[in-house]
């Protein structure tokens, strides 16, 4: 039975690993998260990046500009190995304050660039947009339950991270829980709309796009993992 992360082994990346850096909203939550998946394959280096200047998506967008596209930046991209970045973010008032489509915009500017500038290689997405409405945690829900949340009992709660946790004894395990990704990209993908602006419905996410890069690396390590789930 799985009890803790460290019980896992954990793998350097290797020379050619693919890179994901993951720039969130939040300083906490997702980086518990995400650090699950961190050495499951010495095929992947993620690379998680909280805030640092703000959490609006505009403030994101800047700390990439900085960290990835700087001169001075200390991380690097390599689009032949198909390094990856995805903003993690929340609608919150974000969307009404029009500061998520300028960082869409931004990723679909990138990425055109990267095609034209790579013009020899396959093209794929480097620069994306996870976007959760409301908030991350509706990803976290989805590990363990397949249907839509019910709205009213959402509300009877004073936020969504206090509605999960009262779903899950104990809370959502982050030593643990994460193993459960191939059902949240499901139980997500099954459950996700649209808005006609093409941000997520309510009690959808595009973490499951994340979720499913992730997972083609380390598919099999979890599968491994979730025959230790007592």
């Amino acid at each position: 039975m799985i009890t803790r992360r460290k019980d896992y082994t954990k793998h350097a990346p290797s020379k050619d690993a693919s890179k994901i850096y993951i720039i969130c909203e939040g300083a906490e939550t997702e980086k518990n998260y995400f650090s699950f998946f961190e050495g499951l394959s010495s095929n992947l280096e993620l690379i998680v990046v909280p805030p640092e200047e703000g959490t609006d998506p505009l403030k994101l967008m800047a700390l990439a500009k900085r960290i990835l596209l700087s001169d001075t930046g200390r991380f690097s991209l390599d689009f032949i190995q198909r390094d990856q970045i995805w903003f993690a973010i929340d609608t919150d008032s974000w969307e009404k304050e029009g500061k998520i489509q300028p960082l869409r915009d931004f990723c679909a500017c990138q990425n055109d660039c990267i095609a034209r500038t790579y013009s020899e290689m396959k093209p794929y997405q480097a620069w994306n947009v996870a976007q959760s409405n409301p908030c991350f945690e509706i990803w976290l829900y989805y590990h363990l339950y397949s249907t839509l949340p019910d709205e009213a009992m959402v509300r009877e709660y004073p936020s969504m991270k206090a509605f999960v946790d009262s779903l899950i004894a104990g809370g959502f395990d982050f030593q643990k829980d994460p193993v459960r990704i191939d059902d949240a990209i499901i139980n997500t993908e099954t459950n996700f709309s649209r808005q006609d602006n093409g941000n997520p419905t309510l009690f959808s996410t595009e973490q499951y796009l994340l979720g499913k890069e992730i997972f083609r690396f380390v598919g099999l390590e979890i599968r491994k993992l979730r025959n230790k789930l007592g």
